[in-house]
């Protein structure tokens, strides 16, 4: 691969591996670093629509990090091809048109710089790659996608959807990139970004991928005001190399991200590249997450897939804080009784909040940790407000209430604690999105704003928390800023 227009785009998960494959195929040459040496594999056995066996692999631990906050905050990464779309649930729901503008209701900081259409078009193009099994209806909240493999709730869950809408909000299934109906691969989930995305790219002269690359640092010129290298660790022979690039897109996850940014800093920017305004690596948000399971008075069909009950009414709710429940089942046994279409009285159940993204939640160079390559860790501060935490509790009743309204007794079980900083696996915010530098690292086009050939993918660039997965948006926004990218860099 020449270096003309050379794209160097560092991570192979789900927003790396989007970006790249963009700009791979508008012909832009494309180096891709990833720090994991080998893929993992597992198994995954499909037949007539429902899973029947899923063998995922290993959690691959992140780096040594300071914690402050929270004292049990965990940060959870798969430094593997892929990333942690090795182990991802593969939901998929599309963001609403509000989640890009209710924070404005709070304060002008929390106000997206794109729009749900901007998304749209985007949305459709990887949803068509991801073989989604769900409903084909918009329901309030959320808006359908593109589907693959249409489903519908099952009849005796018809009347909690009806009683969902009286409430203002949706029922469905929960939209998932499942594949397709039959398939047996060595993978544990159907999608991953190395598998699905990574691995066909290279049979294209525009694509190069080094695996076993780990990226130290950008190299930011003060003559070209611009960053014209990467420097990177070879984990096979120990050098230290540096790779020249016209731009670099950025997609290691929300922390690693921050923290190559951190260990990027020069004279021009000494609290790290693109951090003239003290932004980088504050409002980090996660999802408080917490799982339960209730009792019904009598046998309904097991939700195989899981049902999605989307949040309150936008105008009802306090701005920002909102929770999302997943409905499927509650054990071993039941899921496998799903597989064959059974019934059962108990119904597990998932629930994510949001947190509303301030200054005071970060990440930041630790003085006192270093990683292996004797460049500085992060420090990690994040908690949950006591607001934050009665939210999720609080629906925990609104799911109860919802159920007898729709003629069930329900009891609940017992609660699993789960309301620990990075349990979800969904921190974002550290490099976040805003059309003013005041308030944001990137741009509209998740450009840095100081630094505008250094384009940062993954869910650092979110600006605001929403109650659901991000990984489809995350794919979308690649997808979109690598676009834009691909037009600049050939128009000069």
């Amino acid at each position: 691969m020449g270096n003309e227009r050379r794209v160097v785009v560092i991570g192979s998960g789900p927003a790396g591996a989007s970006a790249a494959r963009e700009l791979v195929r508008r012909g832009v040459p494309v180096l891709m670093l990833e720090s994991g040496s080998a893929f993992q594999p597992g198994l995954l056995l499909r037949l007539a629509g429902r899973t029947l066996i899923r063998q995922m692999p290993s959690l691959l631990g992140a780096e040594s990090h300071a914690v402050s906050g929270d004292p049990r905050t965990q940060w959870y990464a798969n430094i593997a091809p892929g990333g942690l779309s090795n182990l991802w649930s593969g939901a998929v729901p599309r963001f609403a048109p509000e989640d890009f503008t209710e924070g404005a209701r709070l304060h002008e900081r929390y106000r997206w710089p794109v729009a749900y259409e901007d998304l749209a078009p985007f949305y459709e193009a990887i949803e068509r790659l991801l073989g989604i099994t769900a409903d084909t209806r918009d329901v309030l909240n959320l808006p359908a996608g593109h589907v693959a493999y249409p489903h519908r709730l099952p009849e005796d869950w018809r009347q909690v959807e009806c009683q969902a809408q009286r409430r203002g909000q949706g029922f469905t299934t929960m939209p998932l990139a499942d594949g397709p109906r039959t398939m047996l691969v060595r993978r544990g989930t159907a999608f991953n970004s190395y598998a699905n995305f990574v691995l066909p790219m290279r049979r294209s002269r525009h694509f190069e991928l080094r695996v076993g690359s780990h990226a130290l640092r950008l190299n930011w010129s003060a003559a070209k005001r611009r960053v014209d290298a990467v420097i990177y660790h070879d984990r096979n022979t120990g050098e230290t190399h540096s790779v020249e690039a016209d731009a670099v897109v950025v997609a290691c996850g929300a922390l690693q991200s921050a923290k190559l940014l951190f260990n990027s800093a020069c004279p021009d920017f000494p609290e790290g590249l693109g951090n003239a305004r003290g932004v980088l690596g504050r409002f980090v948000h996660d999802h408080p997450r917490e799982w339960w399971a209730f009792e019904l008075d009598r046998p309904v069909a097991l939700l195989s897939p899981a049902a999605y009950l989307t949040r309150l009414p936008y105008e009802s709710s306090p701005p920002l804080l909102a929770t999302s429940w997943t409905l499927g089942t509650a054990g071993v046994k039941d899921r496998i009784r799903s597989r064959f279409g059974a019934k059962g009285t108990w119904v597990g159940v998932q629930v994510f909040g949001t947190m509303i993204p301030t200054e005071t939640r970060f990440v930041r160079s630790s003085a006192e940790h270093k990683d292996q390559f004797g460049l500085p860790g992060l420090e990690l501060r994040i908690d949950f407000s006591e607001a934050e935490i009665e939210n999720v509790v609080r629906s925990r009743q609104h799911l109860m209430d919802l159920m007898r309204e729709a003629g069930y007794a329900p009891a609940m079980g017992e609660v699993v604690p789960q309301l620990v900083p990075g349990t979800s696996a969904h921190y974002g915010g550290t490099a976040r999105m805003h059309a003013d530098p005041e308030y944001g690292v990137v741009d509209a086009w998740n450009r840095i704003h100081d630094a505008p050939n250094v384009l940062v993918c993954d869910a650092s660039c979110f600006t605001t928390a929403v109650e659901k997965n991000p990984t489809l948006t995350v794919m979308a926004l690649a997808s979109r800023a690598a676009a834009r990218l691909s037009d600049d860099l050939k128009n000069g």
